[in-house]
């Protein structure tokens, strides 16, 4: 009797490992081909919330600049523009420890045109002036 009771549990045994078989190489594939499509869904939304969080950044800091640019207008006698952006951290009283760079590491751009009107912008993040991807304050 004890043997047959031995027997039965193998079997059963025996049943169970069979039943529990792996995946097959297609599960697996359809399963990483899913995942792969969900990654490359939120990589979008993630990626694109980058560059416009980017752009923001760029607009505020040549805002901030434009700011700085005419208070030393409004500052030095005569009223004068400065030559260029790092005059803005000379002088005995300086408007500003440094100016950064924009958020993709270039420079950004000033152009003085006239005694009272100038430009700044970034050239964005292929870093070519003149291009679609400019950023220019509002």
């Amino acid at each position: 009797m004890k043997m047959m009771k031995r027997r039965e549990e193998m079997v059963r045994a025996a049943a169970s490992i069979k039943s529990a078989r792996g995946m097959t190489l297609v599960e697996i594939m359809i399963v990483i081909t899913i995942m792969a499509s969900i990654m490359g869904v939120v990589g979008v939304f993630v990626f694109g919330a980058i560059d416009r969080a980017n752009e923001r950044e760029a607009t505020i800091e040549i805002q901030q600049l434009s700011q700085l640019v005419n208070t030393f207008y409004l500052t030095t006698s005569p009223n004068r523009l400065p030559n260029e952006l790092n005059e803005l951290t000379q002088g005995a009283a300086p408007l500003t420890k440094e100016v950064s760079n924009d958020p993709w590491g270039n420079p950004y751009v000033y152009v003085k045109s006239g005694n009272r009107d100038f430009e700044i912008f970034s050239v964005g993040p292929d870093g070519s002036e003149g291009t679609e991807d400019d950023v220019r304050a509002e």
